[in-house]
């Protein structure tokens, strides 16, 4: 007796009705089955897939990728949408199977089988597993129905549809199959039903009777998750819709806080219950929701719950066309901050109904390339500003496409100089503020390049503070203000107390969270800088997780403990880019500092000769001839970065590698010059 064993991709079918439709028109229905055989065979083979049992109505298939089994069911099903069509209904699971005497077997046959027993014609179901391979993988669209209780399956098990274009969903309430529907448990699920029924009733009851509110304790937080797409959805209006509501309730004063879109946006498609989600957001309500386009128009479900709870406190559907866009908006924002009981002013009401736009396709390439800027990176920011620009050749008076564009010059990812990219940065800014004087976004870059480039301290504590009295929830906004506080002036609490603000609006941003820790380490707190930056690693890509590295192996410079300093600056990798170059100097500074100084000047060197010197280099090159005792050499350099107007410049009056010529007075003119002595 032959067996054997291996992991595989379960792909079960069922031409649904097939026993009625061949009572009903036998000929119809061996046209049918005929066109079924066929496609099933044209469709498994070529993609590496095996037909282990045909029933003739239905089959048993296997494959080696989830992936290959999931285009197969596609293609199947768009096939079978053309006549003679086929009714037929698929469900994938992934498990081990075992062979033996030619006969197929195992757990996961019988929870494929379970699967597609609760589809209905033109729909694709597939388990948990299923989900867990392809979760990463765009091509892909899909949306839970929730656990069920299979026949024969011991514990519960969540099920999914793929909702790809053409495709059908079975409704959550009609679904039937394979269920387990023992006496003892529909009884339980009548007893626990009539049960939440009554304490809904009371709950209501006791809350009309006496008016509490419907959340307690810090209640006016709360965070957006992205929306679920069912069907085929413009990405840019699904997001654009829940980045603009969060813009219109960040600008309620009475919501505590109102999570970033760039934090909250990396929930999408999370299987994190509201409660682990709220408590790892340190929110108290989320608003989740779906959104489905028919054509033009647009059909939107929303729902407020209470994370502590997780009771439903709002919940509402729309459906509005596509050129209704901001009404939705609008209407979505004022009923939760309705539902959240928060008080609005007269200006804050009439903020909610602003609108920057009544272009809705300038609207969506303007949000497209708030998506590409909210990824970060040189390559996002570049396609950010070709997005922003087409928005701008649609709508020549959109604000926000404006502003947008002075972001993409403001910080240095393209390339160029400051000298060269802020003043392009700076007529964006002016011409988006010509266009809104009210815009929180634009005042937000303006007090950047205020603060980085111009050193005018003054203006740009007014220009964040309008920002922020505009707009109390702008994460950049309180980050930046921080960081006027911090290098301005002496009050180091407060300087850091707006930068753990930014940090709780935005807790999985890696540059919120890597100034607060930067600093901390600035201002001493050296526990709370390691610990920060331990955290900041957590929201690292690419070549950002060596930027916490080296963050740490400086505090441990200062603490004197050089066996631990170098096995961080030993991490740092040496390469052929900026970002890389800059670690390779991190590393010379690190040798100065223990007091191997001829390896740093040999290192350095090195450096220089491998890597061709670039305009940013000179704060980095200043902090190591300050470390090997080059003085003259040091405030040379540091002379070069003020005439580049390095973007770390302004860091020199609270920066500890200065403190060798703090009382130079070559350096001490420097500050002078930057408005900071």
């Amino acid at each position: 007796m032959e067996s054997s064993r291996r992991l595989a991709a379960i792909l079960f079918t069922d031409i649904v009705g097939s026993t009625s439709m061949m009572q009903r028109d036998e000929q119809h229905a061996v046209s049918v089955n005929r066109r079924y055989v066929t496609v099933l065979k044209d469709c498994v083979l070529p993609r590496g897939g095996e037909i282990l049992n045909d029933f003739g109505d239905g089959s048993l298939c296997c494959f080696s990728s989830a992936t290959e089994a999931l285009r197969c069911a596609i293609e199947m099903q768009q096939k079978f949408q053309i006549e003679p069509k086929v009714p037929l209904r698929i469900g994938l699971h992934v498990g081990e199977i075992f062979f033996e005497d030619g006969k197929v077997f195992g757990d996961a046959v019988n929870v494929a089988s379970r699967v597609q027993s609760l589809g209905i014609a033109n729909s694709i179901l597939f388990s948990s597993e299923i989900c867990s391979k392809i979760k990463n993988q765009q091509e892909f669209k899909s949306v839970s129905l929730g656990r069920f209780h299979f026949k024969n399956v011991d514990e519960p098990m969540e099920v999914f549809a793929l909702t790809n274009e053409g495709l059908t969903v079975p409704a959550k309430k009609k679904i039937e199959g394979k269920l387990n529907e023992d006496r003892f448990r529909k009884k339980r699920i009548l007893f626990i039903s009539v049960f939440l029924i009554l304490c809904a009733s009371l709950f209501i009851i006791h809350r009309q009777f006496f008016n509490h509110a419907d959340i307690k304790n810090n209640a006016k937080s709360i965070a957006i998750l992205p929306f679920s797409a069912i069907g085929i959805v413009d990405d840019n209006m699904s997001d654009g819709l829940v980045e603009d509501i969060l813009v219109h309730l960040s600008k309620v004063s009475e919501l505590d806080k109102v999570i970033s879109n760039r934090s909250s946006s990396k929930y999408a498609n999370s299987k994190e219950t509201p409660s682990e989600i709220g408590e790892e957001l340190n929110v108290n309500s989320l608003v989740i929701g779906t959104m489905q386009q028919v054509g033009d128009t647009l059909r939107v479900s929303a729902q407020l719950i209470d994370t502590k709870t997780g009771n439903t406190l709002w919940a509402e559907d729309y459906t509005r066309e596509k050129k209704q866009i901001f009404d939705l908006e609008t209407e979505v924002a004022t009923q939760i901050v309705n539902a959240l009981k928060a008080k609005l002013t007269p200006g804050e009401e009439k903020g909610l109904s602003k609108r920057y736009t009544e272009n809705v396709e300038a609207y969506k390439y303007y949000r497209k390339g708030r998506t590409f800027w909210n990824a970060n990176g040189r390559a996002g920011f570049d396609s950010a500003e070709v997005y922003y620009k087409k928005a701008r050749e649609l709508e020549p008076d959109y604000a926000l496409a404006y502003a947008g564009l002075a972001d993409c010059y403001a910080v240095n990812f393209k390339g160029l100089s400051p000298l060269d990219e802020v003043p392009i940065a700076k007529a964006y800014v002016k011409k988006a503020l010509s266009l809104d004087s009210t815009l929180s976004e634009a005042l937000t870059t303006l007090g950047f390049i205020q603060q980085s480039f111009d050193y005018d301290w003054l203006g740009a504590t007014k220009s964040l503070e309008k920002a922020i009295a505009l707009d109390p929830n702008n994460a950049a906004a309180r980050m930046y203000y921080g960081l006027v506080i911090m290098h301005s002036t002496p009050d180091v609490d407060a300087a850091l107390k707006q930068m753990q603000k930014a940090v709780d609006l935005d807790p999985l941003s890696f540059y919120a969270n890597w100034v607060l820790a930067r600093n901390y380490y600035f201002a001493g707190k050296y526990d709370l800088a390691i610990k920060q930056f331990k955290i900041t690693a957590n929201f690292s890509v690419g070549e950002q997780k060596y930027v916490p590295v080296w963050s740490i192996g400086l505090i441990y410079l200062k603490q004197n403990l050089y066996p631990s300093a170098k096995q961080m600056f030993d991490q740092l990798p040496a390469g052929s880019n900026a970002q890389l170059d800059n670690f390779q100097l991190m590393q010379c500074y690190a040798y100065a500092i223990v007091g191997d100084k001829e390896r740093a000047k040999s290192l350095l060197e090195e450096t220089y000769k491998k890597y061709t010197v670039t305009w940013h280099w000179h704060y980095r090159t200043s902090q190591i001839y300050a470390a090997l005792g080059n003085f003259d050499q040091a405030i040379n350099e540091l002379e070069q970065g003020y005439n580049n107007r390095e973007i770390q410049m302004f860091w020199i009056r609270v920066d500890p590698a200065f403190d060798p010529i703090r009382h130079d007075p070559r350096f001490i003119a420097l500050l002078k010059k930057m408005n900071l002595g």
